[in-house]
């Protein structure tokens, strides 16, 4: 019992340094001498947990469970472990039982609220942040991630409030400030908050980098943190000119990535390209799968020209699916190196590429960090995510020419590419599908009715914009029985809030808004698409278009009234529809888009020719290569 005695004093004293794995091998020592010194067994556990051994942790929590059956620290602990390990049926109920033991431990609440956040189930983890720091107000961690999840919930003024107590609590926990200067709304409710939000953001961009300082170690590894935390994603969803805002936000990023990594942020010059010699081209992207930041990009690879061109791809996010097994196909170096950006700098320096492209920039923060660093001679972005990325270190954007108004240069810090038509290969193989095997569905299995005239609108809520929202209510005052019909995001306070949004859109027609709109949930891939067949017309967003919802309409033979705007994110469908020559149902004012709609709400026959001429044009949009050659022309003339 003594040496027993001992070597708890020791493993203590090596915690207290920080020497985890020291404090593991006293901890271990004490559970072989004493089987059921349950104590440490979780104090091993926790400390498995702390060196990434989850599995172990997960076993030694178990064992503490046996020896103890009432002990609340273990369960948690062992949800905790579950978590790690992507268990989550399991770390669920292990929290959920470490409550019933113990209603006040802060750690299970915490816990839980990972649990769900790893799911995307973003109210029920605000909650049990909210539960985690009412019983423990002074757990940071847990005020940080319910400010998380509060802005993903549109609940601007409560999340600064937690990030505030997060920070003031923890002032190294400089997520919680970055992220509170950065926060912008993800629905809006009024015109008037626009303005407001950038007013905001601008002057948040102002203090952070007035309090930088990037000459210690400390100072750089910190800004490198606010920045990792997350990205600017919702300014673009406002409507409006982004340019001096990404320009200011660019030039930080790179000032911070120049500070932390030296190395990589002189100009590179060009090699010249031997005679024979095949040019380097890679892509980067944490979305080189199903995913609609990069997906599209396939097309660019099928149709290469592997004779003059060696393709190698680098997916730095988690997640792969089949879709990845595409990528890996489809180039000639395949690397996965998810979460590490030094790793991902040296491989890419080592390949010595001519060009480096990244499919889209702004909706993953690693590549936003990566984008700020000079790793090739030539860098690109691609139209994955359509804004400039505002980086000094960007050369070209590459966009398409059907896309881009004629003033598209004045939105981009890079040079704009404008490859020909769509700047997209799009398969047919959907289409096809579609055509051949038409959905076995009914109206009814969605709870719709035949008699309506449904109309689609299945753009993701935060891109509709409350200054259009009268255009429903007018459509809906001129065609009987008119059904517009939504899909839900993760956050059910979006959802409502926007519902009270476009409430009040109809009320001022002189409509009840239950009488029209259609809330539905998220819907598998398969019953997507099987909706655009059911629907009648599909109602494009003009300030933000649907290019992949577009393409998803066109495949099914759906009519799209459009209305393009002013920056190539208004027009991706108008796009579409140019180069498939059905320009019927482009709109040039909104009166003009209410008119369209109108019509073929209530003109059945009209509507059938419109579907019928998209039948018989649809080839024009299949398998373009022109974008493809241009992109390649592209290519060969920066290198040489």
């Amino acid at each position: 019992m003594a040496r027993t005695a001992v070597l708890k004093k020791k493993a203590q004293v090596a915690l207290k340094k920080g020497k985890v794995p020291e404090a593991g091998k006293f901890y271990e020592l004490i559970c072989r001498q004493d089987a059921n010194d349950y104590e440490s067994w979780l104090a091993f556990a926790e400390i498995r947990v702390k060196q990434g051994l989850y599995t172990d942790a997960a076993q030694h929590f178990q064992k503490v469970i046996k020896l103890n059956p009432q002990n609340a620290r273990a369960y948690s602990g062992l949800g905790n472990a579950f978590l790690c390990l992507r268990r989550y049926a399991d770390a669920q109920q292990a929290c959920q039982r470490a409550l019933q033991i113990n209603p006040a431990l802060a750690g299970a609440s915490f816990n839980l609220g990972n649990i769900f956040r790893e799911q995307s189930g973003f109210d029920a983890a605000e909650q049990h942040y909210a539960q985690a720091v009412q019983l423990d107000p002074k757990l940071s961690l847990a005020h940080y991630y319910r400010g998380n999840m509060l802005k993903t919930q549109g609940r601007v003024d409560e999340a600064i409030e937690s990030y505030q107590q997060a920070f003031s609590l923890n002032p190294t926990l400089i997520e919680a400030e970055w992220n509170k200067q950065r926060i912008l709304p993800v629905i809006i409710d009024e015109v008037e908050q626009i303005a407001i939000s950038r007013q905001h953001y601008d002057q948040g961009i102002d203090a952070i980098a007035q309090s930088l300082e990037l000459k210690s170690k400390v100072g750089k590894q910190n800004a490198m943190k606010g920045l990792l935390t997350s990205t600017n994603f919702y300014l673009q969803y406002q409507g409006c000119d982004d340019l001096a805002l990404q320009k200011k936000y660019g030039l930080m990023l790179s000032n911070i990535m120049s500070a932390n990594y030296p190395q990589w942020s002189k100009e590179i010059e060009p090699t010249p390209v031997a005679e024979g010699e095949k040019i380097r081209i890679g892509y980067v992207s944490a979305f080189l799968r199903a995913h609609n930041g990069a997906v599209w990009l396939l097309g660019w690879l099928h149709n290469r020209d592997p004779e003059k061109f060696e393709i190698h791809c680098y997916h730095t996010g988690e997640k792969t699916d089949e879709k990845t097994d595409e990528f890996k196909q489809q180039c000639d170096f395949f690397n996965h190196i998810p979460g590490n950006i030094d790793k991902l700098c040296k491989k890419i320096k080592n390949d010595k590429l001519h060009i480096l492209v990244y499919p889209e920039l702004g909706m993953d923060a690693q590549s936003m960090l990566t984008a700020g660093l000079r790793l090739a001679p030539i860098q690109c972005v691609g139209w994955g995510h359509p804004i400039t990325s505002g980086l000094p270190t960007m050369d070209y954007w590459i966009s398409s020419d059907l896309m881009e108004p004629e003033n598209g240069q004045k939105h981009y810090t890079e040079k704009l590419v404008r490859l020909p038509n769509m700047a997209n290969c799009h398969s047919k193989v959907q289409h096809d599908r579609l055509q051949s095997q038409p959905t076995q569905k009914k109206r009814k299995d969605f709870g719709l009715s035949d008699d309506d005239v449904l109309y689609f609108c299945s753009q993701s809520l935060f891109k509709y914009l409350p200054q259009y929202d009268y255009l429903w209510p007018e459509i809906a005052k001129r065609v009987p029985k008119a059904k517009f019909i939504f899909l839900a995001i993760s956050s059910m306070h979006v959802v409502k809030r926007f519902m009270a949004r476009i409430e009040k859109a109809f009320a001022a027609a002189g409509l009840d808004v239950k009488d029209y709109c259609i809330m539905m949930n998220r819907q598998s891939p398969d019953d997507y698409l099987a909706l655009n067949q059911l629907v009648d017309v599909f109602l494009d967003n003009p300030p933000w278009s649907g290019n992949n919802t577009g393409l998803a309409a066109i495949d099914a033979h759906l009519p799209i009234v459009c209305y393009p705007t002013g920056f190539m994110r208004g027009r991706h469908s108008y796009a579409i529809l140019k180069m498939l020559g059905v320009t019927e149902t482009i709109a040039e004012s909104e009166q003009e888009y209410i008119q369209i709609a109108v019509r073929l709400g209530n003109d059945k026959e009209y509507r059938q020719q419109i579907v019928q001429k998209i039948a018989d044009q649809h080839e024009r949009i299949y398998n373009d290569t022109k974008c493809v050659k241009g992109l390649e022309a592209f290519y060969l003339q920066v290198v040489s």
